[in-house]
């Protein structure tokens, strides 16, 4: 069952979008289409990478700026965080457990985010944040979960979160096969295959597109590679809210979720404040924690 839209999704896309046709040098007009099928899709009942999916097409195809109209801040952000890379691995590294701090910064790093239409954070003010206690944390069930595993798929988020994803794969002690994957196209700040690279992450990990064109990873989308890995892996941590809401509900004890709290509907269905870090896995209950 997946996670359900609320009056709240139709006003977070207005905000978003006004941001998103400006940076593509479109008109109201525009606008006013995007948020059109928005809303059609939103009452068809669609969650919300989906709702939006045919809006962003359109918009990757009438854009006057090129289809990526976040890449400014997608390379920005992913040099910001590189410029702090192994400042952060030396001081995760004299921890008795570097892994750890890794994921947390890793979670927070998440804050990095256009789609709910806020401002995206300045980089000396999101690293004091890197190491703030999670409200929902399985972090250690998480590392166990790697113990005994063959496979681990990262499903990453936006660009700069990226490379707090790399610091953790640098650093982590599992020795299997690890894939990060991305999104196939461009759609908000969300990392794909070259945002990967740049980060580093292909010095850690096999990168894989999803080859789904939405801001999340749907199970039924998947297909060839994508897909293989995606049932196959034996552990799968899922970063950001968009992924979050695509796997919603699957009860699948595999996946963990790294966000951070950005909207009222996530905020009910997981019963954490709007700001609270989450890393944890969920159930088909409501947004009950699997505490398994």
């Amino acid at each position: 069952m997946a996670l359900s839209p609320d009056i709240e999704c139709f006003s977070c896309f207005r905000r978003g979008f006004k941001d998103f046709v400006k940076k593509a040098g479109l008109s109201d007009n525009e606008f006013n289409t995007f948020i059109s099928l928005v809303e059609k899709y939103l009452k068809l009942g669609c969650t919300p990478p989906l709702a939006g999916s045919e809006s962003w097409k359109l918009l990757r195809k009438i854009s006057l700026n090129g289809n990526d109209i976040f890449l400014n801040e997608k390379i920005y952000f992913t040099k910001q965080m590189l410029n702090h890379y192994l400042v952060l691995r030396n001081l995760f590294l004299a921890t008795d457990s570097p892994e750890l701090p890794a994921l947390t910064a890793a979670t927070w790093c998440n804050l990095i985010d256009v789609g709910q239409g806020n401002p995206l954070p300045q980089a000396d003010e999101l690293l004091k944040t890197l190491s703030a206690p999670l409200a929902l944390d399985e972090r250690i069930i998480f590392l166990n979960s790697l113990k005994k595993a063959n496979t681990l798929l990262v499903i990453g988020d936006n660009a700069g979160e990226t490379v707090m994803d790399r610091l953790f794969l640098d650093l982590t002690s599992f020795q299997g096969k690890k894939y990060y994957m991305t999104r196939d196209l461009p759609v908000m700040n969300d990392a794909l295959i070259e945002d990967a690279e740049m980060a580093g992450l292909n010095k850690v990990a096999e990168l894989i597109s999803s080859g789904i064109d939405i801001p999340a990873v749907i199970p039924d989308m998947l297909y060839g590679k994508a897909k293989e890995v995606f049932e196959s892996a034996d552990v799968i941590l899922a970063k950001g809210q968009g992924n979050f809401e695509g796997l919603w509900g699957l009860d699948d004890t595999r996946i963990f979720h790294s966000f951070v709290v950005k909207c009222p509907v996530v905020s009910r269905a997981t019963a954490i404040p709007m700001g609270g870090g989450v890393f944890s896995r969920f159930i088909n209950t409501g947004g009950t924690n699997a505490n398994l």
